[in-house]
């Protein structure tokens, strides 16, 4: 074997590629240290608290490697949730029956999600405008849009009272009810297993994009335009629609986490539902290993960062501290492994030298 070759094997192996991984692991012992115990529903429960902002986390993921910003998740998840209730409450009024109304109101919630999420590519990529003010406005734009309707609408279509939004509870067929109907799904488990539904759809999502991102041509795109986007353009990739893609693809995972946040609470609160959202699925991203400048890491790491915050979540709430500190101490938390991230390389390279 070739010194090449070994060196090659070595890069491959090496544990800074996966210190994700190593993060994970840790938070891991030490909530069950601080815990005291830990069942498989402990477990479960840290799978399927992640799964909204997981799926949420890997769009963003995507988004970050071709070296954009997208500060609009949370409002895009709030106001698709937010109409998404509407709808329900309009075939509920309407007596449909209860499955028409579950997959009516999952297919609105994803296509509402691909819209959104296409109008930000479409004037980031096409457009050309910086994506950290186009999607800042954005995010102000689609928050306001459900808050607004949140009291313009009656009651009989918001659901709730006045700022709210809630999945009317109407018998439809022989004493089922669309709204039980969807929190029980959104709340089960898989048999035997008891593996949380939630959690399995974001399984299940990230391998699929882990496949897109490592094994396909469009994967090796998006890293090729965060490395060097006059490179890639060189190379003949159409930089501009590639990201009006990524835009779309996070879009709809936002409606898929709003269809899910549906599914789970039954209710939306348009000024708080997905609030800081987009800051966790940046924690999320940072802390599985992506580098902010694009173009590198893994999106398998944003798995485990997702897990990982959530983990965060729970060590904070096992240690009793006052709520009023729990952002500064994620933030905190962030604020290290970006300088983690950007320092390592930097140490890593002097060390280099001197030898």
């Amino acid at each position: 074997m070739s010194q090449n070759t070994v060196q090659k094997h070595r890069q491959k192996l090496s544990l800074a590629q996966y210190s994700y991984v190593i993060i994970f692991i840790v938070l891991f012992i030490a909530y069950y240290l601080i815990s005291g115990q830990l069942k498989w529903t402990g477990i479960t429960n840290i799978l399927r608290h992640s799964a909204v902002v997981g799926v949420i986390s890997l769009g963003m993921g995507m988004i970050i490697i071709t070296g954009e910003i997208d500060l609009s998740v949370g409002a895009i998840l709030g106001c698709i949730a937010s109409f998404g209730c509407v709808i329900f409450n309009v075939m509920n009024n309407a007596g449909m029956p209860v499955w028409l109304i579950f997959t009516l109101t999952i297919l609105f919630c994803l296509a509402g999600g691909t819209l959104l999420g296409f109008f930000n590519g479409f004037l980031i990529g096409r457009v050309q405008l910086p994506a950290f003010i186009v999607t800042l406005a954005t995010q102000l734009i689609f928050r306001s849009a459900c808050q607004y309707a949140s009291r313009a609408l009656p009651k009989e279509l918001t659901g709730a009272s006045a700022n709210s939004y809630s999945m009317i509870k109407a018998q439809v067929e022989s004493g089922v009810n669309a709204r039980d109907a969807m929190y029980t799904f959104g709340n089960s488990k898989i048999p035997g297993i008891e593996i949380p539904v939630v959690g399995l759809i974001f399984i299940v999502v990230a391998l699929i994009l882990v496949y897109v991102t490592t094994s396909t041509k469009y994967g090796k795109r998006l890293f090729a335009i965060g490395s060097n986007t006059k490179a890639a353009h060189m190379a003949g990739i159409n930089v501009e629609w590639n990201k009006v893609s990524v835009f779309t693809i996070t879009g709809l995972l936002c409606g898929l986490g709003a269809a899910m946040w549906l599914c789970l609470q039954g209710n939306v609160d348009p000024a708080t539902t997905g609030v800081s959202n987009e800051m966790f699925a940046i924690a999320a991203v940072v802390l599985g290993g992506i580098s902010m400048s694009g173009g590198k890491g893994r999106l398998a790491g944003v798995i485990f960062g997702a897990l990982s915050y959530t983990i965060i979540d729970k060590i904070i709430a096992a240690l009793n501290v006052d709520s009023l500190i729990n952002n500064a101490i994620k933030g905190a938390i962030l604020l290290i492994a970006i300088v983690i991230q950007v320092l390592g390389p930097q140490l890593k390279g002097k060390a280099k030298k001197q030898a």
